[in-house]
C-alpha cells in the first residue's frame, strides 16, 4: 500500500508564500490535522496528503491566477540549500542536477508518489508522475511541479529550463530540455564565491544537525513520557489497527487475569469482548459521540472467564507511523458493588420509612379475621341454643368466612410484598407489564401517601419492558414517598397524588404527580446528586433519585423530573418497549 503522507518542507513553503500575501493559515488549516508551527520547525515531519491537497486547494481559491507564480516566485527565493547549491554548482551538471530532483528528492518529499523517468539522451528527460487511485487528487499540485522543474536550475546559477507540461486528474507527464551548462568562466567566477560560501555552509550543516538531534531527542522523551504515562495509569489502554491489537498496557492485562499486556498483541478485540457486546460497534459509537460506552470483556480463549464490566472511551491518533483507535478502559466493578450497597441501603431505609403504614396494613385485615371469628363464636354459641337459626346461621357462617378470607390473602399479599422488597442481591432484568410493579408500590405506600393526600390512579395499558419487577417497585416506591413528604397532612384534602401508567413512542410510561409545593430551579438541578436532600433529619437520605435514576438507566430508560414552585412535580419513568429493551439492555448494563 503506497504512503499516505508527504513530508512538510512543501507545506512550509505554502505556508510562507500564505504569510506572505496577507492570508490567514489558521482558516486555511481549519479542520485539517496539519500542525502548522510544527511544520515550519521542522522539515522532516510527516503531513498528511489528504490536508496538504486540501490546503493547496483553498490558496488557489484564495489567490487565484497568483498562487502557482507565487509559490514558484517564493521556490527561489528562500533555496534553503543555497549555501550547498553555490558550492555544489561549480561541479553540477544540468544532468545530475534533475537526476537528483527525480530520484532522490521528489520520491524523499512525496512517498506516494511513483516517478517514472525516461532519459532522452543530452537532450532532457521524460517524467510521468501518477498519485494512487485511493487518495484525493489536486491538479494544482502538477501545476506547482511543472514549475519547479522549470526554474530548478536557477538554484544553482544556471537558466531556466524548457519544459512541457500535460497534466491529468492523477497523472502528469513532464517534458524538461537541459538548459545549458555553465561555462569555464562562470564557474571561475563561482569558484571564488564558494570559497567564501564555504564556512557558512559547513555551519549550516553543523545547525541542521543539531536541530536534527534536537528533534530526536524530543521524540525519544515522547515515547518515553508516553510509554511511562501508559504504563503506570490504573485504566487499561489498547491501540487497535485494523481491528487488531498492536498494543495493551499491563493494567488491561490484569483485568482480563493475564499478566503482561503483550499477551494481548495480536489478537482481534472481539475476541475480548463477553458474549452480547460488539467491541467494535461500542468503540465506534464511543468515538462518533465523544462519550463513554459500557461493555464488558473477558480473558481472550475462556468462554467460562467472568466477564470484567469497563467504561471506555476511543480516539484516533497515529500510533507508530500508522492510523490507529487508541482505547482507554476502566474497571467499574467496584463502582457496580458501590451502587448494589446503595440500592440495598435506599431499599432498607425505605422499608424504615413505611414500617407504620405497613404495619397497619397487616393490622386491618387482621382485623378482618379476628372480627369475623369473634362472630363465628357467638353464632356457634346461639345454634347450639337456638336450633331453629341452623338455616340463617349458615349463610352468616359462609359470608363470615368469605370475608375472614380476605383478610388473611391480603395479610398473605402484603407479607409477599415485604418479602419482595426486602429481598437483596441482584436483580435480573425480565419481561413484564410495568404495572405490576406499580401495583406494588400503591400497596407499600398507599397509608403513607393517605395520610397527607388524596390518592388517584389511571392505570392503562402500556406494553411489556425488560426490567427487574423488584427495582422498578423500588423506584416507583420512592417517587411516592417523595411526594408523600412533600406535602403537609393538614391540607389533604386539597393535596392530591396522581399515578399513571400509559405508552409513548415505543416507550412505557410511568408518571407520579401532585400538586405540592414544587422545588426551586436549584434544587431541581442537584436532586440526582447523591446525598442531596431537603428533607427534615430522620426521613431521608438523599439516596433516593440517586438510586432511582440508576436502576432506570441500567434497563436503558430515563427518569425525568419537571418542578416549578408553587405547581407541584410531576416525575415521568420512560422505559423502552421489550422489542428495544433486549438492544438498550445490553448496552447500558455495565453503566
Amino acid at each position: 500500500m503506497a504512503a499516505r503522507y508527504i513530508l512538510s518542507q512543501p507545506l512550509a513553503l505554502a505556508v510562507d508564500v500564505a504569510m506572505d500575501e496577507g492570508l490567514d493559515v489558521e482558516a486555511l488549516a481549519q479542520g485539517l490535522e496539519l500542525d502548522l508551527k510544527a511544520v515550519q520547525r521542522t522539515a522532516y515531519m510527516r503531513v498528511p496528503w489528504e490536508s496538504f491537497a486540501i490546503f493547496l486547494e483553498r490558496m488557489e481559491e484564495a489567490l487565484g491566477g497568483a498562487f502557482v507564480p507565487a509559490m514558484t516566485r517564493r521556490y527561489l527565493e528562500q533555496n534553503p540549500f543555497r549555501n550547498f547549491m553555490r558550492v555544489g554548482g561549480l561541479f553540477c551538471s544540468p544532468q545530475l542536477f534533475y537526476k537528483m530532483a527525480n530520484h532522490v528528492f521528489g520520491p524523499m518529499m512525496f512517498p506516494l508518489l511513483r516517478f517514472e523517468v525516461e532519459e532522452l539522451g543530452n537532450l532532457g528527460f521524460r517524467v510521468v508522475t501518477t498519485l494512487p487511485p485511493d487518495v484525493r487528487d489536486c491538479p494544482v499540485f502538477f501545476r506547482i511541479c511543472g514549475e519547479f522543474l522549470r526554474h530548478g536550475p536557477a538554484l544553482v546559477g544556471m537558466a531556466p529550463a524548457r519544459a512541457h507540461y500535460v497534466f491529468g486528474v492523477r497523472r502528469a507527464t513532464f517534458q524538461v530540455d537541459y538548459p545549458p551548462s555553465l561555462s569555464l568562466l562562470a564557474r571561475l567566477r563561482r569558484f571564488s564565491d564558494a570559497a567564501l560560501a564555504s564556512r557558512a555552509f559547513m555551519e549550516e550543516l553543523q545547525a541542521q544537525g543539531e536541530r536534527l538531534r534536537e528533534s530526536y531527542d524530543a521524540l525519544q522523551e515522547s515515547e518515553e513520557s508516553f510509554r511511562t504515562l501508559v504504563e503506570r495509569s490504573p485504566d487499561g489502554v489498547m491501540v487497535l489497527h485494523d481491528s487488531g491489537i498492536i498494543f495493551a498496557n499491563d493494567a488491561l492485562a490484569r483485568m482480563l487475569a493475564l499478566r503482561r499486556g503483550l499477551e494481548l498483541v495480536g489478537k482481534h478485540m472481539e475476541t475480548i469482548g463477553a458474549p452480547g457486546y460488539d467491541v467494535s460497534a461500542l468503540l465506534q459509537q464511543a468515538l462518533e459521540h465523544g462519550e463513554a460506552v459500557a461493555l464488558r470483556l473477558r480473558e481472550p480463549g475462556d468462554d467460562a472467564a467472568a466477564a470484567v464490566p469497563v467504561e471506555a472511551r476511543a480516539l484516533r491518533a497515529r500510533f507508530l507511523g500508522r492510523d490507529a483507535l487508541i482505547a482507554t478502559l476502566r474497571d467499574v466493578r467496584e463502582r457496580e458493588a458501590s451502587m448494589a450497597r446503595a440500592i440495598d441501603t435506599d431499599r432498607l431505609v425505605t422499608m424504615g420509612t413505611l414500617a407504620a403504614g405497613v404495619a397497619h396494613e397487616i393490622n386491618t385485615p387482621l382485623s378482618y379475621v379476628q372480627a369475623n371469628l369473634d362472630f363465628l363464636s357467638e353464632l356457634l354459641e346461639d345454634i347450639t341454643d337456638r336450633p331453629e337459626l341452623d338455616a340463617a346461621a349458615a349463610a352468616d357462617v359462609h359470608a363470615s368466612l368469605r370475608d375472614a378470607r380476605k383478610g388473611v390473602e391480603r395479610a398473605i399479599e402484603i407479607t409477599r410484598d415485604l418479602k419482595e422488597v426486602g429481598r437483596e442481591g441482584e436483580s435480573r432484568g425480565e419481561v413484564l407489564d410495568p404495572r405490576l410493579s406499580v401495583e406494588g408500590a400503591l400497596r407499600w405506600a398507599r397509608a403513607e401517601v393517605l395520610h397527607v393526600a388524596r390518592l388517584q390512579m389511571a392505570l392503562e395499558a402500556c406494553g411489556e419492558v425488560m426490567a427487574s419487577r423488584r427495582r422498578l417497585s423500588q423506584v416507583v416506591l420512592n417517587l411516592l414517598i417523595n411526594a408523600a413528604h412533600a406535602m403537609n397532612s393538614e391540607e389533604r384534602q386539597r393535596n392530591l397524588v396522581e399515578v399513571t401508567t400509559f405508552a409513548s413512542a415505543d416507550h412505557a410510561c410511568i408518571e407520579v404527580c401532585d400538586n405540592g409545593p414544587g422545588m426551586a430551579p436549584e434544587t431541581l438541578e442537584r436532586v440526582f446528586e447523591p446525598f442531596y436532600t431537603t428533607k427534615e433529619p430522620g426521613r431521608g437520605t438523599g439516596l433516593g433519585l440517586f438510586v432511582s435514576r440508576e436502576i432506570v438507566e441500567e434497563f436503558g430508560g430515563t427518569l425525568h423530573l419537571e418542578s416549578e414552585p408553587g405547581r407541584g412535580t410531576r416525575a415521568t419513568i420512560r422505559l423502552p418497549q421489550h422489542q428495544e429493551a433486549t438492544r438498550s439492555t445490553a448496552e447500558t448494563s455495565a453503566s
